[in-house]
């Protein structure tokens, strides 16, 4: 019993250090921050080559990668509109885009966020930016309490037990450990109303 009860504070010394990188790489790190002041894009002008042309790219393991492609006069390179800003563009009205059209953009490298016709941008980015930050703190909180579980079982040299009715039980801390994930993701969902869970190729309005 002795030997088990070593193993389990070592899974849970292992959760402990897996939940402490987490949420210092999602909720400390500074580049997660939400930032939808569009302060670093390249704004242009530029003209439609050709119709926008939706493709994917599977990459293994990792997933199918859904996007936009654009090719715009003068420029040899390709545009795409990819990621999270892919699942929020407005896709019927970037159905009516035509060659020939006249666009103003907002990029970073060949990655674009922005894309509007005389006046009316077919891109969300505020709403795509802030959902890809919530998705970060989402995740990132969801691990805050496995912290203080994960370092309460580190304290105990054999295992816990309590009394109920006359009779002695196991603290079950792999039960509380669920309870308390689940609880986390319910009260999450509650107080970030503005947050949407992500399906890969899926448009959100």
């Amino acid at each position: 019993m002795y030997n088990e009860w070593l193993e389990t504070k070592k899974q849970f010394r292992t959760g402990l250090i897996i939940s402490s990188i987490i949420v210092f790489a999602l909720l400390i790190w500074p580049g997660n921050k939400i930032d939808t002041s569009q302060l670093e894009f390249i704004k242009e002008t530029v003209i439609l080559d050709s119709k926008p042309i939706f493709d994917e790219e599977r990459h293994g393991k990792s997933g199918t990668e859904y996007f936009v492609k654009l090719n715009f006069k003068g420029y040899t390179q390709e545009f795409r509109i990819t990621g999270i800003d892919y699942n929020f563009l407005k896709y019927e009205d970037l159905l009516k885009i035509n060659s020939g059209d006249t666009l103003e953009i907002g990029r970073t490298s060949n990655k674009i966020h922005s894309l509007a016709k005389n006046g009316i941008d077919y891109l969300n980015y505020t709403k795509a930016e802030t959902n890809r930050g919530l998705s970060i703190y989402f995740l990132g909180y969801l691990f805050i309490p496995m912290i203080p579980i994960c370092l309460i079982v580190q304290f105990f040299k054999k295992r816990p037990y309590y009394r109920f009715n006359n009779k002695s039980y196991e603290v079950p801390f792999d039960i509380i450990t669920i309870l308390i994930f689940i609880t986390t993701i319910i009260i999450l969902l509650y107080i970030m109303p503005e947050f949407q869970v992500i399906s890969n190729g899926e448009f959100y309005k």
